[in-house]
């Protein structure tokens, strides 16, 4: 196999210069938290939409699914294939209303819909999880780069991490969506050309078809068992997840036609994922069936070597160059995943935290300023976490699933619909992920449950706090005691429930604690039903004006183009970054090539050329007709 060349170096030094160029071209555009946190609600639909599906991708999908994906054959496609259906469902639900709130936060709209603890509570929840999670997508990216370019693993994090961060902290969500866009190509480019090139190994996808064995729903990975109930527990969080935070890439376009189109477009994409990201691990787990004999894992048996296959496959065969420009891709990934949860999150701490507790009369001036430390914060606690993750026998794969299976239906219920849902309670939303935390942890963590019946009984109860929280209010308004018969009816079916249903032979503190969280369950929920009770009319009136709001379609006019803002056009610069990128990957034909590298460097080059004068020309086709609806809207 090879290593990295200089020409490899050079393609990534190149890259690293982009990155940071594009973050300094966008921050003259950044006047103020609007502009850092939205882009002014003028980024362009097909923009955002490419955002959303590359801010699901990093380095992870090349590492922990690409092993897991070698352990579990074609369990794994299946898996990859739940995202497209997900994208459809849970942005189709949520993408207009979420255009509506006219929010630069995602925790922003949770004050009217709620009230300010819950916003509290939901902006550190969500911080946390992200962080942690982004902690992993780093991890996953340093471990990919470890074999390929030989420096510690600690030394990748912090110059990786450092990249990021400064790229997110000059360019803001203009800097992160036209980033996307350049990686998104980069990405797609180099994954069609491995796939068929891996499928060469084997004799084709008929070969690999014949000697994989047949697709089984019964796994056991790194400690953790995956069956059928988790492909389904994942559909349920990710398509709810999308309806919920997909927010940032509805409300930074320009209205709700276009937030419609984001989820669309990002659905359309992800029907490649199965295909150009599934197919070369399988390929690996026929042409490598024991990793323990090939040299290039030999240094990492005991470490999870299956996460380094597709690494394997792309130093097997593909020329230098195109190598650069896979770990290019990687970093893109990652990039693209960071940049959009560094965004975020420092949105959720600036504007909801910081603005919302501490400083309620800070300015647009001053919420960019405070945007900026939050990232810069977040960057490097993200860092900090990723040197802990990548040293884990856990696994990356398992890392992420335990983060994201775990918070995201609590959290993500409640946000996605409190926008649909008009009559429940300020209160409800507390209620509801409080049992959902309790739940989702005691089952994973206490009874030891696989995670598709944790995610199943955890969306139960969470949905269920939720939608009949009008009803335990009334029920407490109308008899005290009749809500305390209901909550010890409901401590002691739990309690019964936890005592039986735990796996395995646990400790016995394990089970004492399950039984004091179910009665912990039906003691908050006396607790909250007497806040669900204490509904106003004044309370009820905001909830009203909230929906008003989310009900009045976006004046583009006045809303978006008001006081003479222009949108920014971004096609050309991408355009020429892309080209330019091409030209470089060009310069491989004058290295010794076989005649199939030549005709990988080709394909990469002509994919490049060709998106990138595709922008170009749009780009400049678009200006004119912004120009045109401006003057149309303005006559109106």
């Amino acid at each position: 196999m090879k290593s990295v060349n200089l020409f490899d170096l050079v393609i990534i030094f190149t890259y690293f210069l982009i990155i940071m160029g594009i973050g300094l071209f966008f921050m003259k555009v950044n006047k103020g938290g609007k502009e850092y946190f939205t882009g002014g609600s003028m980024i362009p639909w097909w923009m955002s939409g490419i955002s959303l599906y590359m801010g699901n991708f990093s380095a992870w999908i090349f590492t922990g699914a690409a092993g897991f994906a070698y352990t579990t054959g074609w369990f794994t496609i299946l898996y990859l294939g739940v995202g497209p259906i997900a994208y459809l469902i849970g942005t189709q639900m949520t993408a207009t209303k979420w255009r509506r709130t006219r929010s630069i936060s995602p925790m922003q709209y949770t004050v009217s819909r709620y009230n300010l603890t819950t916003q509290q509570f939901l902006s550190w929840v969500i911080s946390t999880n992200f962080t942690l999670s982004a902690g992993v997508q780093l991890a996953s990216t340093c471990k990919l780069f470890a074999p390929i370019i030989g420096i510690d693993l600690t030394a990748i994090v912090l110059m990786i991490g450092a990249i990021v961060l400064l790229h997110n902290f000059l360019g803001g969500v203009w800097g992160d969506m036209a980033m996307d866009v350049v990686q998104g190509v980069i990405l797609l480019g180099i994954t069609f050309i491995v796939m068929p090139m891996s499928l060469g190994l084997v004799g084709g996808l008929g070969n690999l078809i014949h000697q994989l064995p047949p697709l089984t729903f019964d796994h056991t990975y790194n400690g953790v068992h995956y069956t059928e109930h988790w492909l389904l527990s994942i559909l349920l969080i990710t398509s709810i997840g999308f309806a919920s935070g997909g927010a940032q890439r509805f409300y930074s376009v320009k209205d709700e036609k276009a937030s419609k189109r984001v989820g669309r477009t990002a659905a359309i994409l992800a029907i490649s994922v199965p295909l150009v990201f599934g197919i070369p691990p399988l390929v690996a787990k026929v042409y490598w069936p024991d990793l323990a004999q090939i040299d290039f894992f030999k240094p990492y048996i005991g470490k999870n070597p299956q996460d380094l296959v597709f690494v394997g496959l792309v130093l097997k065969l593909l020329p230098h160059g195109l190598i650069g420009v896979f770990i290019a891709a990687m970093m893109a990934a990652t990039m693209t995943t960071l940049s959009t949860v560094y965004n975020m999150v420092s949105s959720i701490i600036s504007h909801d935290i910081y603005k919302g507790m501490y400083k309620p009369d800070l300015d647009d001036k001053g919420l960019l300023k405070a945007g900026r430390i939050a990232a810069f914060s977040i960057g490097l606690v993200v860092m900090s976490l990723a040197i802990v993750f990548v040293n884990s026998k856990f696994g990356i794969f398992n890392l992420m699933q335990a983060f994201f299976t775990l918070f995201n239906i609590p959290v993500a219920v409640p946000i996605a619909f409190g926008l649909i849902y008009r009559r429940i309670p300020k209160w409800s939303a507390a209620g509801a992920i409080t049992w959902g935390l309790i739940v989702g942890a005691t089952t994973r963590y206490l009874l030891n449950w696989d995670i598709g019946p944790q995610v199943y009984l955890s969306f139960v109860v969470t949905f269920g706090v939720l939608v009949t929280s009008p009803l335990t209010g009334r029920l407490y308004a109308r008899s005290k005691l009749g809500m305390a018969a209901l909550c010890a009816v409901i401590a002691a079916a739990g309690g019964l429930l936890f005592a039986v249903a735990i796996v395995g032979d646990p400790a016995e503190w394990q089970r004492y604690l399950a039984i004091a969280a179910a009665i912990g369950l039906g003691a908050s929920l006396y607790g909250f039903s007497r806040l669900f009770s204490l509904e106003t009319e004044e309370d009820r009136r905001i909830v009203a004006e909230f929906f008003r709001k989310v009900d009045t379609p976006i004046d583009v006019a006045k809303e978006v183009y008001g006081a003479g803002k222009r949108q920014v056009s971004t096609l050309p610069l991408v355009g020429r970054t892309i080209i330019f990128l091409g030209l470089l990957v060009a310069a491989a034909f004058f290295t010794t090539l076989t005649l199939n590298e030549a005709i990988a460097v080709g394909a990469m080059t002509t994919i490049l050329l060709g998106f990138g004068s595709f922008m170009w020309l749009a780009g400049k086709k678009g200006e004119r007709a912004e120009e045109a609806e401006r003057a149309l809207l303005a006559a109106k």
